[in-house]
């Protein structure tokens, strides 16, 4: 299952009115695509906003060190971006983005996997509660107006005990051994990305990315495990059917018996599919290949693009 935990709005609400024991604290993780032209950071700070939230920015919040985008931090440096944000290592985080879910899970799994001790909460979603706001404003209350900082929270030392890095993530080195010895064969290896950056039938958003697939690995687009309108992760009881039912249409096989990795093109819509995974109880736990399809094809694109075979 995953180190975090999913938590609906009316959850959320009630978690505010029964926690005595740490901090509470909301954190807006909302992200864009480039080509969206839309800005996380620019709607945190114009608002609305849950009441007490930070911005963390997972282009910030990184390693880096890497050419590639929003790469997991060293633990020194999530120690130092969390004590410039003022949090605390027992706070209790409530993570959402105004997209529905597509950065935060990411987020959440950033400050899980990193090694932060409080309760992760990954609000699903932002959008259902903007709902029940318009309904009761006073027992769903947003902050309104615009603010120029991205927390309100005096600076801390943060300080990481134990990280779990090592249960949650592959990296390039690691899935080249798999892909070379055949060993691949042996695990669920999921992408995350549209079936047709999937198969190459279509180009990647990123200019000069060549498109195709790490030879071994399924395809299982994270749209068809949200819902459609509000962008949240579908219900625990409707995940696993539709997670079974998208690996049918995609011509992908899935084995309980084998372990499970995750991917996409950057490390942020493969960690949904993660999520997912581990929410309908298909799998225990499954790690992301953080770099991704950029990384592999940056890296490897001189050697022939994998595309799926049609049937």
């Amino acid at each position: 299952m995953s180190l975090y935990k999913i938590i609906s709005p009316k959850d959320f609400i009630q978690l505010t009115k029964t926690t005595s024991k740490s901090r509470i604290i909301t954190v807006d993780a909302s992200w864009h695509m480039p080509n969206t032209n839309r800005s996380g950071l620019k709607e945190y700070k114009e608002g609305p906003r849950l009441p007490n939230s930070i911005f963390f920015d997972i282009d910030d919040v990184k390693d880096d060190q890497s050419s590639f985008p929003h790469m997991l931090p060293t633990v020194s440096i999530f120690n130092k971006k969390l004590s410039n944000l003022g949090l605390l290592p027992d706070d209790t985080l409530i993570v959402y983005d105004k997209i529905g879910n597509f950065a935060s899970p990411r987020a959440a799994w950033t400050f899980t996997t990193l090694g932060h001790e409080g309760s992760v909460y990954l609000l699903n979603n932002y959008n259902d509660y903007l709902k029940l706001n318009k309904q009761d404003s006073e027992s769903y209350p947003l902050e309104h107006g615009t603010i120029d900082k991205i927390t309100s929270f005096a600076p801390t030392n943060y300080q990481v005990k134990k990280d779990h890095i090592k249960d949650q993530v592959i990296d390039i080195h690691e899935v080249k051994k798999l892909v070379d010895s055949g060993e691949i064969k042996n695990y669920n290896f999921f992408d995350a990305r549209s079936f047709d950056r999937y198969s190459g039938a279509a180009p990647e958003p990123r200019a000069g990315l060549t498109s195709g697939h790490v030879p071994g690995t399924y395809s299982l687009p994270f749209l068809s495990l949200v819902n459609s309108e509000t962008k949240g992760l579908l219900p625990k009881e409707e995940l696993k059917e539709a997670i079974l039912k998208t690996l049918n249409t995609t011509g992908a096989e899935f084995d309980p018996k084998k372990p499970t990795l995750t991917m996409c093109g950057t490390g942020v819509t493969g960690v949904i599919i993660k999520t997912a995974l581990e929410e309908s109880g298909l799998v225990d736990s499954s790690k992301l290949y953080d770099g991704s399809w950029t990384e592999w094809a940056l890296t490897y694109g001189n050697q022939p693009v994998y595309v799926a075979k049609k049937e």
